[in-house]
């Protein structure tokens, strides 16, 4: 227990100048309860290093599902676990995400329920952020399509987002919509979403609490 204390204390100097941090010192740095918000952007940030932005400049959605693979595999097993169990000790902190490292914090999510991840390039204007395909033996490929809202909790989704990410779903012939939020949805939103709930999901933030509690996570099995 000295020897992880003594870790991560050298791993907390070490991003105060900027330093990158080995596996060994981002998994004794997510065991700690005593990350403040400049330090836990600095961690977040070493994870993916940006490479996944890229990987889906041509990604048509039905028409090359070869290239659909496991991005963050590029984020070591250990360490994506105890990002994982850090953010479910303390979900609050996820309001300190930047929006693009909570992206990838929702897929990394459907990575570990079995499913294969892709980050699309990133936007200003909004729209699908990961591309989520599973595979069944008895029911074939199935392609989700999420969008994810890092808000505030007191801003809510619109119908606006609702609405576009429907007929996003619609027009690639994808299977499902899913739109994840750290804050809650509009009566409007939500009414779209029960007229077409065979292709569209809500998730808001409580849904997202619900999803890491319940992970499994490697040595927690």
């Amino acid at each position: 227990m000295k020897a992880h204390r003594k870790l991560a204390r050298s791993a907390a100097e070490k991003l105060h100048t900027g330093q990158e941090l080995t596996e060994r010192e981002l998994i004794a740095v997510f065991k700690t309860d005593s990350l403040n918000e400049d330090e836990l952007e600095a961690v977040v940030d070493q994870l993916a290093g940006g490479d996944a932005e890229k990987l889906l400049e041509d990604f048509r959605y039905l028409e090359e599902p070869k290239i659909v693979t496991d991005c963050l595999s590029l984020w070591c097993p250990d360490v994506e676990a105890e990002m994982l169990a850090y953010f479910r000790r303390h979900p609050e902190q996820l309001y300190s995400l930047p929006p693009r490292k909570f992206e990838e914090l929702v897929a990394s999510i459907f990575r570990n329920n079995g499913f294969s991840v892709e980050l699309t390039p990133q936007s200003r204007d909004g729209g699908v952020d990961i591309v989520a395909v599973e595979e069944s033996n008895f029911v074939g490929r199935s392609v989700h399509l999420i969008e994810c809202k890092r808000y505030a909790p007191d801003r809510s989704v619109g119908i606006g987002v609702v609405q576009r990410l429907l007929g996003t779903v619609t027009q690639a012939r994808a299977n499902k919509g899913v739109v994840v939020t750290t804050s809650f949805f509009t009566k409007d939103a939500q009414a779209v979403a029960d007229e077409t709930k065979h292709i569209l999901t809500l998730r808001d933030y409580d849904h997202l609490i619900a999803w890491l509690s319940t992970l499994q996570l490697p040595g927690n099995r």
